[in-house]
């Protein structure tokens, strides 16, 4: 077998990866399976050294050592080329190994997930995503509007850090935020909102474990469009907490459809994806069904 590339994102959680990454490469190495080291200063010159090495056929396959972000830019190089990704979580949210039930405080156990998988990759719906003049490639979630600027605000926080930065984010940023008018096109449906917060989704958890979209399957070849619609602070305060376990569901202000393709349009919010800051509304994607081998159980 041709040795794995492996992508370390040493700025995920906030520096923490970079140990994570050590322990990955010792795991891989006792397991007798050789692999490239495909890290580099920059995301962009990461991709540049992985798709060198997978046209000149020296790679078999991709492992992401990072979090969700890590995990968008590596499904941006295995999407196009075919070739399957590995996931070991090492960031602040990890929504979605959370998906795919990965251990994510056991690296042992996550880099054995990887070795299980290698004969067998497992087919998963990805997200083609347009946004700001670019096209990326999600397995995760996308949205513009409050939660993008929780987001954007926990990615600068120094403390707390992990899940709790995006609680932090949302009491820092309430005082200041009012109701946004969507714009929305769903499958050739047009429909106007006033809501809190719209976004897509492909794996149930967000922002650090979050369950905003309980009943997304990610080899359903469809999308989840989640929709808080305008509430008052008080309201949005008493439903926020029921997200973690996606009881929010029972409360009439939150809609969740699925559909295949969708563009929403704002006040040029800011646009995450995977919780990383990609642009400003409007956006659109798409589901292509089963356009990832992913190396997972």
């Amino acid at each position: 077998m041709k040795p794995l590339g492996i992508i370390v994102n040493p700025k995920a959680n906030r520096g923490g990866a970079e140990i994570i990454g050590e322990q990955v490469f010792e795991a891989f190495a006792k397991a007798g399976i050789a692999v490239i080291n495909l890290s580099a200063a920059t995301a962009l010159e990461a991709k540049k050294k992985a798709e060198e090495l997978i046209r000149s056929q020296e790679i078999s396959a991709l492992v992401a050592v990072g979090g969700d972000g890590t995990t968008q830019l590596c499904a941006g190089i295995a999407v196009p080329n075919q070739i399957p990704l590995g996931i070991i979580p090492a960031g602040s949210g990890n929504d979605q190994a959370r998906e795919l039930n990965i251990d994510l405080t056991n690296i042992p156990a996550a880099v054995k997930n990887i070795l299980d998988s290698l004969d067998a990759p497992k087919r998963v719906d990805a997200m083609k995503v347009s946004v700001s003049g670019k096209e990326i490639w999600s397995i995760g979630s996308i949205s513009a509007g409050f939660d993008a600027l929780c987001a954007t605000r926990a990615n600068s926080l120094r403390w707390p850090k992990g899940p709790n930065s995006y609680i932090a984010a949302l009491l820092l940023e309430l005082p200041s935020f009012k109701a946004i008018e969507y714009h929305l096109d769903v499958d050739g449906e047009k429909r106007v909102i006033e809501a809190m917060l719209c976004g897509v989704a492909n794996v149930k958890n967000f922002g650090g474990g979050m369950m905003i979209s309980p009943n997304s399957n990610i080899t359903d070849g469809e999308l989840e469009v989640f929709i808080l619609h305008k509430v008052s602070r008080a309201r949005l305060l008493r439903i926020f907490p029921t997200v973690y376990k996606g009881n929010h569901l029972r409360f009439p202000e939150v809609e969740i459809f699925k559909a295949k393709s969708i563009k929403i349009s704002n006040e040029n919010y800011p646009v995450t994806c995977d919780g990383e800051l990609v642009g400003n509304a409007p956006f659109s994607t798409e589901v292509h069904p089963g356009a990832l081998r992913l190396l997972t159980r």
